[in-house]
């Protein structure tokens, strides 16, 4: 389900870090799907490599992001490097929507093939989560791990655009899970409604209900793809 409206964005997004812990939502955000689970690497043949390293990557790096300032066009390199001289007050925040993880994984993807190639990284991981820490993770098969991991130390733009793109489908997961709950409260028209409804929805507080485990899948081309517990996460 999109969420359109980004003031609800932000509504949605008070509520969960009261209701869920979201600090600890977006360290632990790194199931991949089926066929990604099957396979611990995503191999990129040797010809795709080699093409990949000789060319520069022709993707640009602006497209249109969701922000709580509105839509606005972002050079995503410019906005994930570090600049002293921008203060994160005039820093676009940006959204938990469905447009802003596609994008952000269309540019990742078209990154992917030459980041290996530039660091000799043969295969890429078919699936990577992040820990609490906001560590990437990888299948426990696959060879190139401490290689890749160097890598993405290497090139932490990179780094930080794939754990956003986990970020924010955490957060869009998660909000989406207590949009029933928002809605009923909504609408509750006493006190005694609006008691049954907290009951009813108790484990958005109590801690019962575990986040959703979140992947960024590979495949053989290093195209990203999302998954919330094993399900892709794509617009409804």
């Amino acid at each position: 389900m999109e969420i359109n409206s980004l003031a609800a964005s932000a509504a949605l997004s008070l509520f969960s870090s009261i209701s869920r812990g979201s600090a600890a939502s977006v360290r632990s955000t790194a199931s991949s799907a089926a066929t990604a689970e099957n396979s611990a690497v995503a191999t990129i043949s040797q010809a795709a490599r080699d093409k990949l390293a000789a060319e520069p990557p022709k993707a640009s790096s602006s497209a249109e992001y969701d922000t709580f300032q509105g839509s606005q066009p972002i050079d995503i390199d410019a906005y994930f490097t570090p600049d002293p001289s921008r203060s994160l007050e005039d820093t676009p925040l940006l959204a938990p929507t469905q447009r802003n993880i596609d994008a952000l994984s269309r540019h990742v993807s078209a990154a992917m093939p030459d980041f290996l190639a530039r660091h000799g990284i043969p295969e890429a991981p078919a699936s990577i989560r992040y820990d609490a820490y906001g560590q990437p993770q990888f299948p426990a098969d696959y060879a190139y791990a401490k290689e890749f991991r160097a890598a993405l130390d290497d090139e932490p733009v990179l780094a930080r655009q794939m754990s956003t793109v986990a970020a924010l489908t955490s957060h869009k997961v998660e909000m989406e899970k207590s949009l029933p709950f928002i809605t009923e409260y909504q609408a509750a028209q006493s006190q005694a409604e609006i008691a049954a409804v907290l009951a009813k929805y108790r484990y958005l507080f109590d801690g019962t209900n575990p986040s959703s485990q979140i992947a960024l899948n590979f495949d053989a081309q290093g195209r990203l793809t999302v998954s919330a517990d094993g399900k892709p996460v794509a617009a409804a």
